[in-house]
């Protein structure tokens, strides 16, 4: 009972992490970019597509972190 508060609050900062270093990604094409843009311009005007999305994956990114990762 006591860990369930400190492990949500781990994988929301991951989350929130994971998705800052998506729309950082320095290396990523012209397409990619505007893509991001567009989302992050969703996100900021409170669109509940944009946002239900980023719920998900806030959800889910464990699982996206991990496949991304295995070779």
């Amino acid at each position: 009972m006591d860990l369930i508060f400190p492990v949500v609050v781990l994988w929301l900062v991951g989350g929130v992490l994971f998705l800052q270093t998506i729309i950082a990604n320095v290396n990523a094409s012209r397409d990619v970019a505007a893509n991001t843009r567009a989302l992050v311009d969703d996100l900021i005007r409170l669109r509940p597509a944009a946002l239900v999305a980023a719920v998900l994956f806030l959800v889910v990114w464990p699982a996206v972190w991990i496949a991304a990762h295995i070779r």
